[in-house]
């Protein structure tokens, strides 16, 4: 029959490593977002464009066929791709980056609002966030940098 300082070992030895795999994502996640951070602030060069939207759900005719929208990135600005031509939104000019409460394929779905000439237009999309491909992080510290009185939520793999 163990002692009960046995029993004690094992059942703290089980939580160790039952926790073990909780305790290296937490810290994977925390590093990935620091260096999201870090290549923005210390003025890595981005290969532009870099997409930040999964696959769209939103289809549009541009001429005559069906075509999605996407979302591109760089260090100067932020890009909206319906058809051939893109068009391009200075990051300065973005005024907020939210998520929503909408989940499309587990996937929240968020909101980017910007300043034109003719007004405050929003687009929505799904991000493309995953825990090898950041460019979605990137691009909020890079609206971050570019705006600083741009709203920016916060984002990780896990939403």
């Amino acid at each position: 029959m163990p002692s009960t300082l046995e029993a004690v070992l094992k059942t703290v030895g089980f939580i160790v490593l039952a926790a073990l795999p909780l305790v290296i994502l937490w810290f994977t996640l925390r590093r990935m977002s620091a260096t999201a951070r870090s290549s923005v602030k210390t003025g890595l060069r981005l290969d532009p464009p870099r997409r930040i939207s999964g696959t769209s759900m939103t289809l549009v005719m541009v001429d005559g066929k069906e075509d999605r929208e996407h979302y591109f990135f760089d260090t100067e600005s932020f890009y909206l791709r319906r058809g051939p031509v893109p068009t391009a939104v200075p990051l300065s000019q973005i005024t907020s980056v939210t998520r929503t409460s909408d989940v499309i394929y587990s996937r929240y779905v968020w909101q980017v609002c910007f300043s034109r000439a003719s007004g405050r237009k929003c687009v929505t999309f799904t991000n493309n966030l995953t825990l090898f491909n950041r460019d979605f992080l990137l691009f909020l510290e890079a609206v971050r940098k570019a705006n600083p009185l741009a709203t920016v939520d916060r984002a990780s793999v896990l939403f």
